[in-house]
């Protein structure tokens, strides 16, 4: 159609759609992580795996993902709760 561009091909995700793939990539690697790490240690893991997040944005996924209860700071770790490991279970039977 003339005029019509199909820039959804093209265009970068917005910032919301960034911040929920963050936030997913990085509550994947929580619940299957055999260790459980601290907040710098998820960070360093992050951008070893290629992660384009840089360290606030990981930060600010951690915050949310904290605050919507999937997962808790347990002295220095960071782990899943049992509601993100049920969901996870739920998710990919």
């Amino acid at each position: 159609m003339p005029g019509s561009s199909d820039a959804s091909h093209t265009s970068s995700p917005s910032r919301e759609e960034r911040d929920l793939r963050v936030e997913q990539t990085l509550l994947s690697e929580i619940i299957t992580l055999p260790d459980r790490l601290t907040p710098e240690e998820l960070i360093l893991w992050m951008r070893g795996r290629s992660s384009d997040a840089n360290r606030i944005e990981i930060l600010d996924a951690l915050s949310v993902l904290k605050r919507s209860g999937l997962v808790r700071q347990s002295g220095e770790v960071v782990e899943p709760t049992h509601a993100a490991i049920r969901a996870d279970e739920i998710f990919n039977a």
